[in-house]
């Protein structure tokens, strides 16, 4: 991969801003700093992202305030090199995690009194959260952003579930109830980007021109004498037996 190392010596500088932002004037979002990092034009679409690890970040970078938003700068060059097809273990993950992690927790956190919703683990119930939450925001904010990741896995629209997870995690940074949850919530947000980079890591921290073992030299050949020679030889032979 090529990462511009000038850009490395600035990254002090760079400011993430919503949007794409204008790169002469060092203010990028999270996307279009992994594009310049990597030598790209300047996009927040670039081609050596995970387009799944591409559409959460990016729900990230703009759904927060700057003050958080500047916690995703180490991630850019741990995406360089993320476009490896293996967006559906991303999308499981993401689906495990909003199941597993979150998702119990937002139930205390926004279920009023003793109104709870039955959890029950790998049941789709787990995602009806819509008639046991309150009708007022932020809650139902909170149940549709669910609601809406539960879509997306069921019919299999991985792109779509990168964004609707991205869109619950500001969601509930957004919502919290008091700042101890809202640093929780940013911090499984993290987590979960730190998650998406590490899959396939293995293979981008490899040099793409492997060194191969050490091999016996092989015997060089003699090079063959310039055809011209031979040909003056063999005509020699031929008139010295026709003579």
């Amino acid at each position: 991969m090529s990462i511009d190392l000038h850009a490395e010596r600035l990254y002090d500088d760079i400011e993430l801003v919503r949007g794409a932002g204008r790169r002469k004037r060092g203010q990028l979002c999270i996307m279009s700093f992994v594009a310049y990092l990597a030598g790209e034009r300047h996009t927040d679409h670039p081609r050596t992202a995970s387009p799944f690890l591409r559409n959460f970040a990016i729900q990230l970078n703009d759904g927060v305030v700057a003050e958080l938003r500047r916690d995703l700068k180490p991630f850019a060059p741990r995406i360089i090199g993320s476009n490896d097809g293996r967006d559906y273990e991303r999308a499981a993950m993401a689906v495990k995690m909003a199941m597993d992690e979150v998702l119990p927790r937002a139930t205390k956190d926004f279920l009023e009194g003793s109104r709870r919703v039955a959890l029950e683990p790998c049941n789709k119930s787990l995602f009806a959260v819509g008639s046991g939450w309150s009708d007022t925001e932020p809650t139902e904010s909170i149940a549709a952003r669910f609601r809406g990741v539960r879509d997306a896995s069921e019919r299999r629209e991985w792109l779509a579930l990168a964004t609707r997870v991205g869109q619950l995690f500001t969601a509930l940074v957004q919502c919290a109830p008091n700042p101890t949850a809202q640093r929780w919530y940013w911090a499984k947000a993290l987590d979960l980007l730190d998650r998406f980079c590490e899959i396939g890591a293995d293979c981008r921290a490899q040099p793409k021109a492997t060194v191969e073992p050490a091999r016996e030299p092989e015997r060089a050949l003699p090079e063959p004498r310039p055809r011209s020679r031979i040909s003056r030889a063999l005509r020699a032979a031929l008139d010295f037996v026709s003579v």
